[in-house]
C-alpha cells in the first residue's frame, strides 16, 4: 500500500471520527453555544436610570464662559487628578462636582477680582458636540469575546447592529460558529441573553438586531473546525508508516 493511499486513508478516518463523535444533531448543538432564549425573540433594550445632574470626572471636558467677558471663554480638559486652571480665577478642584457648583466657585473667585456679580456658564461637553472623553468612551462602551479577531471593549456613537458590533472586533476568526452568537444584556438587574444565527442575518431571513452599551457578545467557537485543526497536524505522519 504506497503513501498516497495511506494518505487518502488517513483523510477518510478523520471524516469518520468526527461523524461517529459528532452525530449530525450533536454537531449541530456543539457548534452552538448555550442559548438563554430562542432566537425568534428579541432582547428588550436597556431601561434609562432616572435622569441626575452629572458629576465631572477626570478627562472631562469643560466649556467655562463668563456672560459679556469673552476673553474669559475656554474649554478645558479635567486633568487625571480633578483640576483645571483658568486665567484669573486660578485651579479648581472639579472632580465629584455638577456643572452647577463648578460655575458658582468659579464665580465667588471672579468676584476677589472686583468682578461684579459674574454670571458663569459651565457645560459638559459629550460625544454630540465632537469631543469624546475617557470616561464618555467607558460609559458607551460594548464587549466582545470568544472566537473573534480582536475580542477586546469597544465604543458605540450611534445606532449599532450585532454585525457592526462584530465589525468593529476585525470579524469572527477562522474557527468561530456562525449558530449561538450571543447577546447578554442587564434587565431589571438579572442578566438577559439572546442567540443569533449570523448566516440567517446576513441571508436576511432574521433582522440584524441592535446592541448597547454595556452588553456582552459572545462568538463560540466550532468544535469541528477546532478538531479538523487538532488533527489535521497528524497526517503527514502517515508517510512515514512502512509499506504494507
Amino acid at each position: 500500500m504506497n503513501r498516497e493511499t495511506l494518505a487518502g486513508i488517513g483523510a477518510a478516518v478523520l471524516l469518520t471520527v468526527g461523524a461517529i463523535s459528532y452525530p449530525a444533531p450533536v454537531r449541530a448543538a456543539a457548534d452552538a453555544a448555550p442559548q438563554a432564549t430562542t432566537t425568534a425573540q428579541v432582547l428588550a433594550p436597556p431601561v434609562s436610570a432616572p435622569a441626575e445632574e452629572e458629576r465631572v470626572e477626570p478627562f472631562d471636558t469643560l466649556d467655562v464662559s463668563v456672560l459679556q467677558l469673552d476673553s474669559l471663554k475656554r474649554t478645558v480638559e479635567v486633568n487625571s487628578v480633578g483640576v483645571i486652571s483658568l486665567p484669573l480665577a486660578g485651579d479648581f478642584n472639579v472632580a465629584g462636582k455638577t456643572t452647577r457648583q463648578i460655575a458658582a466657585d468659579i464665580a465667588e473667585r471672579l468676584g476677589r477680582h472686583d468682578l461684579q456679580d459674574p454670571q458663569v456658564t459651565v457645560t459638559l461637553q459629550d460625544a454630540n458636540q465632537g469631543t469624546v472623553s475617557l470616561k464618555d468612551a467607558a460609559r458607551r462602551g460594548f464587549t466582545v469575546e470568544g472566537s473573534v479577531v480582536l475580542p477586546g471593549v469597544y465604543s458605540i456613537y450611534g445606532p449599532t447592529t450585532l454585525l457592526q458590533g462584530l465589525a468593529m472586533a476585525h470579524g469572527p476568526d477562522q474557527y468561530a460558529s456562525d449558530k449561538g452568537v450571543t447577546i447578554y444584556r442587564d434587565l431589571d438587574g438579572r442578566t438577559n441573553g439572546v442567540a443569533y444565527n449570523l448566516a440567517d442575518i446576513r441571508r436576511g431571513k432574521v433582522l440584524d438586531p441592535p446592541i448597547y452599551p454595556r452588553d456582552l457578545i459572545v462568538v463560540p467557537g466550532s468544535r469541528a473546525k477546532h478538531m479538523i485543526r487538532d488533527f489535521a497536524p497528524t497526517l503527514p505522519l502517515l508517510y512515514l508508516l512502512p509499506k504494507l
